[in-house]
C-alpha cells in the first residue's frame, strides 16, 4: 500500500511539474494568469480610468514592505503618503522622488557674472546681442524643467555717460537653446523666454540705476543632453539715432539656474 502511494504522489508530483513547466505562468488568485507572474485582486475603482486606456486604478494587491514609508522616509514628503515606484535598467525597483537635476544652481546673494560684459548698440540696431551665462543638463526621463534667471543692465550713452536725448531704448535679457535632442522639438534659433523694459530717458530726473531684468520659463523635455543660454540684448530704432550701450551682469545677484523633476 506503501509503495502504491508512493506511486501515486511521483506521478501527481510529476503531472504537476509539467503542467507548470509548460504555462511558464504562475497565478495567484486566479486560475488563468496571463504573465509569467500574474497577481489577480479587487477592482475597486479608486479613481478614474488611467488615462484614455480604460483600465480603471485598482486598490493595491501587491506589498513590498521594504517600500513602505518607515524604509524610504525621505522618499516621502508632508502628509502625502504616495511616491512613485521606479524601475532601473536591471529591473530593480525603489521608491523616491525622482531624480532631481541641477543644470546650474546659485544660491541667493552669490553672483554668477564675476566680470560684466558692454554691449554696444548702435543707433539704427534691432537686437544686438552678448551672451552672458551658458550651462548644459542632461536628464535620464522626461522632466519638467525650469529655468530661471536674474540679469543687472546698466544703460549708458556710448561715451559711458549719462543718456539725456529723450529718446525710448529696448532693454532685453533671453533664454535660449544651443543645442537639443531632435525629439524635444526645441527651435535653437528662437528664444524660450524673455524680459524686457523700454528705457526712456531725459536730461534732468532720469532713472539711469541699474535695472533688472528676470527671463523665465517652464517646459517639459524628453532624455537627453541640453544646452541653454542667458543673453543680453539692446534695440534701437530710426527715431533714436544716437548709439548706446548696456553694461550687463555689473550688478550683483545675477544667475542662470536650471532644475529638472522628473514626471
Amino acid at each position: 500500500m506503501k509503495n502504491n502511494l508512493k506511486i501515486i504522489s511521483a506521478i501527481v508530483i510529476l503531472t504537476l511539474s509539467q503542467n507548470i513547466s509548460a504555462q511558464q505562468n504562475i497565478g495567484i488568485k486566479t486560475s488563468t494568469p496571463q504573465e509569467k507572474l500574474h497577481v489577480g485582486g479587487p477592482s475597486s475603482i479608486v479613481d478614474n480610468n488611467i488615462g484614455t486606456t480604460g483600465i480603471p486604478l485598482i486598490t493595491p494587491t501587491v506589498r513590498i514592505n521594504g517600500l513602505n514609508i518607515a524604509n524610504n522616509a525621505s522618499a516621502f514628503t508632508g502628509t502625502d503618503t504616495t511616491a512613485p515606484l521606479y524601475v532601473d535598467n536591471n529591473g530593480d525597483t525603489s521608491v523616491k522622488k525622482g531624480l532631481e537635476t541641477f543644470g546650474t544652481y546659485i544660491i541667493p546673494g552669490d553672483d554668477a557674472i564675476t566680470t560684466s560684459k558692454r554691449l554696444d548698440v548702435a543707433g539704427d540696431e534691432v537686437f544686438a546681442t552678448v551672451n552672458l551665462l551658458t550651462t548644459s543638463f542632461t536628464i535620464n526621463q522626461r522632466s519638467v524643467v525650469y529655468i530661471s534667471s536674474n540679469l543687472s543692465a546698466d544703460v549708458q550713452n556710448s561715451s559711458g555717460g549719462t543718456l539725456a536725448d529723450g529718446k525710448d531704448r529696448m532693454i532685453v535679457g533671453a533664454i535660449y537653446f544651443t543645442s537639443a535632442p531632435a525629439s524635444s522639438g526645441i527651435d535653437t534659433t528662437s528664444s524660450y523666454a524673455i524680459d524686457t523694459f523700454v528705457f526712456s530717458n531725459r536730461s534732468t530726473n532720469s532713472a539711469n540705476s541699474s535695472f533688472r531684468l528676470n527671463p523665465t520659463c517652464e517646459l517639459v523635455l524628453p532624455a537627453g543632453t541640453y544646452t541653454v543660454v542667458l543673453a543680453g540684448r539692446g534695440v534701437a530704432a530710426a527715431y533714436a539715432p544716437d548709439a548706446y550701450r548696456i553694461i550687463f551682469g555689473g550688478g550683483s545677484g545675477d544667475k542662470l539656474n536650471v532644475f529638472a523633476r522628473p514626471l
